[in-house]
């Protein structure tokens, strides 16, 4: 996959984000959260792929069984939405309070199951990558 498909998928992905906040459909349909998480995480991975493609092929290294490459992916997927987890509790704590926008940190369970979710989306990521390479 090129990267600039990746990166198309992922512009695509923050547009329907800002879309979905700005019409107000989370605060109507709060179950959509998941799924964007999900894709979220599945965009995420094929950049965690397409980063470790390019890493191996560069440094000539080859041979490494798959756990090791789902580890890369995971890990990459799950660093940026720990970052995603930030910047939520970052406007919850701002633009909540300054402009009375809707929380988006509704509890603990919320933010796990949305980094659940972008391990879960990595993951299929990683092996549709696969089965299509």
């Amino acid at each position: 996959m090129k990267l600039q498909h990746i990166l198309f998928l992922i512009i695509g992905i923050f547009v329907l984000q800002v879309i979905l906040i700005s019409f107000g459909f989370y605060n109507h349909f709060p179950f959509l959260d998941i799924p964007m998480h999900f894709l979220g995480g599945f965009s995420m991975g094929l950049l965690g792929i397409y980063i470790h493609h390019a890493m191996t092929d560069k440094h000539h290294i080859k041979g490494h069984p798959d756990w090791y490459h789902i580890l890369f992916v995971l890990g990459f997927v799950m660093l940026i939405g720990v970052a995603w987890e930030f910047h939520e509790y970052i406007i919850d704590n701002t633009a909540v309070f300054w402009w009375g926008w809707k929380s988006t940190q509704l509890s603990l369970s919320d933010t796990m199951g949305d980094l659940l979710m972008d391990a879960i989306g990595g993951v299929v990521a990683f092996f549709v990558y696969k089965k299509f390479l």
